[in-house]
């Protein structure tokens, strides 16, 4: 009961997304590929759109979303701060990661949704969408200055922490709060 190429397309046309399909032959699998415009990315061209690439694997198990050549990373200087900032707003937002490909410095984002028995629907697909968008936006200034800069965005980590504990249940908060009184009576 997975989903196939062909019901990925049905989605696509319901939704009203122009789209293009390959479709490898003798094989349910294939990939769609579709642009989508952005607010605040801009690509190499000055264009603010993205192309964003389903690919049905595994029998339609597995659909992987892929956005690609969103930045290039070629500067060996640069890298470490790209990484750095990758790896942030990866655990910040939790649904899709940076892809590096050292052999050309291509920056991609990537999301695995693994359907397993399940059926993709509409609104699964545009809240993926919307959410990568989002976060492509989002993230512009600051992976765009870690690629072409070397440059780490300013990271306050006291806020992050208040955040963090505000997340907290009550009980949680004061078993935290027990610890850190424990750890500076010992040290």
């Amino acid at each position: 009961m997975a989903t196939t190429l062909n019901e990925l397309e049905v989605l696509f046309q319901s939704i009203g997304w122009k789209y293009k399909c390959r479709q490898e032959e003798g094989s349910s699998e294939g990939y769609l590929y579709s642009s989508f415009p952005t607010k605040h990315y801009r690509d190499v061209d000055g264009d603010s759109v993205v192309t964003f690439i389903f690919n049905v694997q595994e029998s339609g198990e597995l659909i992987k979303v892929v956005v690609p050549r969103l930045y290039t990373c070629i500067n060996p200087q640069f890298r470490r701060a790209f990484f750095e900032v990758a790896i942030r707003k990866t655990f910040e937002k939790k649904l899709c990661f940076y892809d590096y490909d050292h052999r050309d410095g291509e920056i991609r984002m990537l999301f695995d949704l693994p359907l397993e028995d399940s059926k993709l629907t509409e609104r699964q697909i545009k809240r993926i969408v919307q959410a990568m968008l989002m976060h492509i936006d989002a993230n512009d200034d600051a992976v765009r200055g870690a690629v072409e800069n070397g440059e780490l965005p300013f990271i306050d980590y006291k806020a992050d922490l208040s955040h963090e504990i505000t997340k907290l249940s009550p009980d949680q908060q004061l078993e935290l709060l027990v610890e850190i009184k424990r750890r500076n009576q010992v040290g």
